[in-house]
Order: C-alpha cells, then sequence, then structure tokens
C-alpha cells in the first residue's frame, strides 16, 4: 500500500486545473458533512519471535489477506480550512497464522476489524474549490472480532482465541470532488495504526503447546471512495 503514497502527495501539492464560473462547487458555509463509503483495506505481514518454555524461541508468522472496508463519516466543518471528523469502519481481515504451535503449523481465521477513529481536518485550500485536497490525523481505537466459526476450529485444535480492542493513532488525505453544491463524492487514503493483536494467546508457549508474541505495530492501509452530502449552515 506504500506505493500509493507519492500518488496522494501529487493531489496534495501539485496546482489544480482551473475551472469554469459554471462548475458545481461545495456550499461554504455548510457546517455538517456525512459520508458513507466503501473500498480496499490491508493489513502488514510479520513474523514475531515467541519465547517457549525451557529456553528456546519459535517464528510465529501472521499474515492477513486484503478485502473490503466499508463504512460512514460524520464531519463539522469548522472553518474554510480546518474540520472535524466522526468515523467507523468495518473491514473484513481474514488471517493467517504459520507455525503457531507443534501440533498447530498452519490456522486460517475469519475476522473483522470494527474502527472507530475522530479526527482533525485541514485543508490545504479553500472549500469553495470545486477540488478540495485535505489531510487529517486523529486518535481512535480498533476492536478485533474473530468470527464464531473460526473459534470453534481452532479449539478443535486446542487454540483458544479471544477478541481485543486496540488504541489506534490514524491518518492520511484525500480529495473532495464537488457534484452540486451541496453533495460530492470523496477519495480517502489512510492508515489505522495500532498495537499487534494477541488473539489471547500466551506470550510464552508451553513446550508442545501454541503461544505468540506481538511486538510493535500493525498499520491498516485503507482506499475508498465515498458519496458526500452536505448540509446545515455554519
Amino acid at each position: 500500500m506504500r506505493r500509493y503514497c507519492p500518488l496522494l502527495w501529487l493531489l496534495l501539492v501539485l496546482p489544480l486545473p482551473e475551472v469554469s464560473a459554471q462548475s458545481p462547487r461545495l456550499r461554504t458555509d455548510s457546517k455538517w458533512e456525512v459520508s458513507v463509503f466503501f473500498g480496499r483495506s490491508a493489513l502488514g505481514d510479520g513474523t514475531f519471535v515467541t519465547p517457549v518454555e525451557g529456553g528456546t524461541t519459535r517464528n510465529v508468522g501472521l499474515n492477513f489477506d486484503s478485502s473490503y472496508v466499508l463504512g460512514v463519516r460524520l464531519a463539522e466543518n469548522l472553518g474554510p480550512r480546518l474540520g472535524a471528523e466522526l468515523e467507523y469502519a468495518v473491514a473484513n481481515q481474514p488471517a493467517f497464522f504459520v507455525n503457531l504451535g507443534p501440533s498447530v503449523p498452519q490456522l486460517e481465521l475469519n475476522q473483522k476489524i470494527h474502527k472507530l477513529a475522530y479526527n482533525v481536518v485541514i485543508y490545504p485550500r479553500e472549500l469553495e474549490d470545486r477540488i478540495v485536497p485535505f489531510v487529517f490525523i486523529g486518535l481512535g481505537a480498533s476492536f478485533f472480532d474473530v468470527s464464531v466459526d473460526s473459534k470453534q476450529e481452532a479449539l478443535q485444535q486446542g487454540v483458544e482465541l479471544e477478541d481485543r480492542g486496540k488504541f489506534a493513532f490514524s491518518y492520511g488525505g484525500g480529495v473532495k470532488l464537488a457534484m452540486a453544491p451541496d453533495w460530492g463524492v470523496r477519495f480517502d487514503f489512510r492508515d489505522h495504526v495500532t498495537g499487534v493483536h494477541d488473539f489471547g494467546l500466551p506470550a510464552t508457549a508451553p513446550l508442545l503447546g501454541v503461544g505468540f508474541r506481538p511486538e510493535g505495530t500493525s498499520h491498516n492501509w485503507q482506499m475508498s471512495v465515498g458519496y458526500l452530502y452536505t448540509f446545515g449552515v455554519r
């Protein structure tokens, strides 16, 4: 997903072509904006050194498949260059363990990641332009929800899994394109950064059992397109 960063940078900093007076522009006095979106979500893979009782270690792999993300945002325009937004999103993010234990060389999981974030939005250009780039930064949380079927299948292999919530930091940017004074489309690229989810597994594995010690951060990259509608007067 990092390969998309140069494209985002170009959208934010390059001069945009002039548009005619008849071109649609978003209302500058709108106080609220609601948008629904869909897109693609991906998590980075990793290998984690996990201690094993007796003084040895085991390399446990945790991989993720990219899949869809859906969500909604409610934004408040605080001024011509400043706003704030509350976002909820759910991403389908299947996971795959490798070498979790001697009797569990591989374990596939179906899971959803529910994300909640509150972001401060900065507009490098005035909101009255037809094409409005923006950047944002914010805080929130991610809840990792393993499916019931996956938990039951894991139990049959002696692995008990638990859902977890994690504090999150989010950042990114995008552009809004006016289609009429009250509505338009927006394109977003964002990253939700959390600690690595431990799935309730022990950080030190029994000699013949399973274990997983997560370390570092997890980057949940998300690209989306959405429909936006503005209303109210600031």
